[in-house]
């Protein structure tokens, strides 16, 4: 694969293939079978052939010999010796949605083993913190426990280790978290990440093959179901084991071996609806994980271990209150730090993102820097101060070992714990800017590089593509998740309908012309301002398998709208001819022709110039900075993106003639109603617009010429090397097949806008519709 570009005025990036993969690529889909959208998508994931399609839908393989983790054997043997003797085991768990169903796991296992004690501890989050301490040694030698072993947890324990044999207690160490430089000694250390080639598993995954070494791989199916949710809940890459793990739990969980899921699933999952990953990831591992957040996750173990109907009704009630106090927190909190990213001298945001504050609820600052990490497409750290101290939990991004870059400013922290993508710490109240500093040295250029790239898409198609056939295809690649996300379209097509739906109507559902999929945007109901009927619509999204009454359906689910150019609210409501003459109060958007003149008039102005080249968080940060005011006063250039907000601006000024009617429609949907004021002088001249637009936009006679030099491998600048990529074209490789310029959105949008301008320009700006 080659790199991804990004293209002006796109804010996304297309996966291409290199002129030497054509054949290969042309052989792998004729051989396939499979729909030409979804050969692509395979393709560009590393998966080039007929056996390895097949091998993503086997229901057929086991998982890997348990007895390849390091002290599997020595683990056996000493529960064995335990079984014989009837001593007291104790699991020792962690309060995350991992932790618990790693714990419910080992316990049923144990007692499906024939131990006759057993029983389990969960650490509470803000009284004991994360990980195995000698509080908790101690407790279980006050208990009578002969063994104690961990899940989740315990390779950065080796104190509590050293305790635990001074008080003769047997500790064994069950854990898939990053190890420290000093192990603890205990007679058995089972953890994926001793291997030579680490098997990424999630603590519930170690559970699981603990679980089959004892009972000799005669593992009911209860297992993998709770394990599949731990595997999926801990966001671990889905391949391999893991992926195993959760096609066989999620055939388990249809079939309702586990009762307590399957209460909680509650009206979410109706009879004959399938379950799938997603229901796992967006439901019941945020259930499990509200527990532990909220302070104490027994509740959670309770409900996966839940015997009857009764007994787990209770509990998953209790699960849905704390979910629901979570949730209120959690947005609350994303306000607060969302207002507290930081921005360096030049108005960008650091590398490495670190916000903190006073009080701020432990339980929920893990799910915060997730949020943010999203946003910002760069690592976070959320601290929650009391007093002199904080506890803090940390996101990772692509191309990053948290765990190890954090170590190499051990210094900072009273403690620190976790793995590649997630890290939790303590440590003295210090300034967050200064941090954000520190863990944003030396971090890796491909790190950085990506916080400056769009939402990266699997393909760009036409709504006509995605054939019943292609869907049904793309859905059968379920299970989708970590390392095999469920794929990312740059879908364009035309609006052949919307309404705003949900109880406070703050959602968008719209259907495309000549395509029998909806498409749905959560949360995006502004954006019904910016759609015509019968025009052209261009979104990212995925395809989603949505059940209702017995009936299975696919719909688009939307991230976000690309190239929305118009609206249907009319411009002239808020519009003055005439210049202006005198300073204007609250925040005000200007508007110019080139990127020159925005540097130049945002000087003169002493306001900010808004760049389409920012990286994304940077982008946040300003626009977080717009909403609070604290920037009032913005240049854009009407040829590149603008702020993704709505009713903000008290006064935009165009200080260069309107390329065309539907740039005053966006325009003014960014105003605030109803008092919002846009000016134009009626007299600017259009030729400089025209002459621009003429340049930037593609003809066909321009593409032609474009495609010799195309041909010859060279790169053509602007918009005719994103019309070829459109298509499929890839630079110096004849193509296999022709393709119409219709399936460019970029084309079609450029045509469009070229039409008005014409149309337009045959009269006076005062007289455009």
């Amino acid at each position: 694969m080659v790199g991804t570009k990004r293209y002006r005025n796109a804010n996304y990036v297309l996966k291409a293939l290199a002129a030497h993969e054509m054949h290969a690529y042309q052989a792998f889909q004729q051989q396939s079978g499979l729909e030409p959208v979804v050969s692509r998508i395979l393709w560009g994931r590393g998966i080039r052939s007929v056996q390895a399609v097949l091998d993503l839908q086997r229901n057929d393989q086991t998982l890997s010999r348990p007895y390849e983790l390091p002290d599997m054997g020595e683990l056996v043997a000493l529960l064995r010796t335990a079984r014989r003797r009837q001593q007291h085991v104790r699991v020792y768990g962690d309060y995350d949605a991992d932790g618990v169903t790693a714990t419910a796991v080992m316990v049923r296992g144990l007692q499906w083993a024939g131990f006759e004690h057993v029983d389990y501890y969960i650490p509470n989050r803000f009284d004991e913190g994360y990980g195995l301490h000698a509080d908790a040694v101690d407790l279980a030698v006050q208990a009578g426990v002969d063994v104690m072993v961990t899940v989740d947890c315990g390779s950065s324990s080796p104190d509590a280790a050293q305790l635990a044999r001074q008080k003769g207690l047997t500790l064994a160490i069950t854990d898939h978290h990053a190890l420290p430089l000093q192990l603890p000694d205990v007679p058995a250390l089972v953890n994926p990440e001793r291997m030579a080639q680490p098997n990424r598993l999630s603590g519930a995954g170690v559970a699981l093959q603990v679980v089959r070494a004892m009972l000799d791989d005669e593992v009911p199916d209860w297992f993998y179901a709770v394990a599949a949710i731990g595997t999926v809940a801990d966001v671990v890459p889905l391949r391999g084991d893991n992926r195993l793990i959760v096609r066989k739990g999620l055939q388990a969980l249809q079939k309702g071996v586990c009762v307590g899921v399957d209460v909680l699933l509650g009206d979410r999952i109706k009879d004959h609806q399938q379950i799938v990953a997603d229901d796992l990831a967006f439901f019941v591992g945020p259930h499990l994980n509200a527990s532990g957040r909220m302070g104490d996750a027994r509740p959670a173990v309770a409900l996966l271990l839940a015997e009857s109907r009764e007994e787990a009704s209770h509990w998953a009630q209790d699960l849905k209150a704390r979910n629901q106090l979570r949730r209120e927190i959690e947005k609350d909190l994303v306000n607060q730090a969302l207002n507290q990213v930081p921005l360096d001298g030049s108005g960008q945001v650091p590398g490495f993102v670190v916000v903190a504050g006073d009080h701020w609820h432990h339980g929920v600052i893990g799910i915060v820097a997730s949020r943010l990490k999203d946003r910002l497409k760069r690592p976070v750290a959320v601290i929650g101060w009391d007093g002199e101290t904080g506890k803090g939990s940390a996101r990772s991004v692509e191309g990053l070992d948290l765990f190890q870059h954090l170590w190499k400013n051990r210094d900072v922290f009273l403690k620190l714990g976790g793995h590649r993508g997630a890290c939790g710490f303590s440590l003295s109240k210090q300034d967050p800017y200064r941090l954000s500093q520190i863990f944003s040295e030396a971090l890796p250029e491909d790190v950085v590089r990506q916080q400056f790239v769009g939402t990266a898409v699997d393909a760009v198609v036409d709504a006509s593509e995605l054939t019943p056939r292609a869907v049904e295809q793309l859905l059968a690649l379920e299970p989708y998740g970590h390392h095999f996300e469920r794929p990312r379209l740059a879908v364009h097509g035309v609006v052949d309908g919307w309404r705003t739906m949900g109880s406070d109507a703050a959602h968008l559902s719209l259907m495309l012309v000549n395509h029998p999929y909806r498409v749905v945007a959560f949360g995006q109901a502004q954006m019904a301002q910016t759609l015509v009927e019968d025009g052209p619509v261009e979104f990212i999204g995925s395809l989603m398998l949505n059940q209702f009454q017995g009936k299975k359906t696919a719909q688009w689910q939307v991230e976000e709208f690309v190239g929305v150019a118009a609206g249907r609210k009319s411009w002239r409501q808020a519009v003055r001819f005439e210049a202006v003459t005198k300073p204007l109060s609250g925040r005000v958007l200007y508007i110019v022709n080139s990127t020159r003149e925005q540097k130049a008039w945002a000087s003169q102005l002493g306001a900010q110039a808004w760049y389409h080249y920012w990286p994304d968080g940077a982008w946040v940060g300003h626009e977080t900075a717009v909403q609070n005011q604290e920037m009032v006063a913005i240049v854009v250039n009407q040829w590149d993106r603008w702020p993704r907000l709505f009713h903000w601006a008290d006064h935009i000024v165009w200080l260069t003639a309107p390329v065309h009617h539907m740039a005053l429609r966006t325009a003014s949907a960014l105003l605030k109603e109803p008092a919002g004021v846009m000016w134009i002088s009626p007299d600017m001249a259009p030729e400089p617009v025209i002459g621009k637009a003429r340049r930037l936009y593609p003809t066909r006679e321009k593409l032609a010429r474009l495609w010799k030099a195309w041909e010859r491998g060279q790169a053509p600048l602007l918009i005719g090397g994103r019309v070829f990529h459109e298509l499929g074209f890839q630079r110096g490789c004849k193509p296999a097949e022709r393709r119409a310029l219709s399936f460019s959105p970029a084309y079609q949008r450029a045509q469009q806008h070229w039409r008005a301008i014409e149309q337009d320009w045959k009269k006076p700006l005062k007289d455009w519709e």
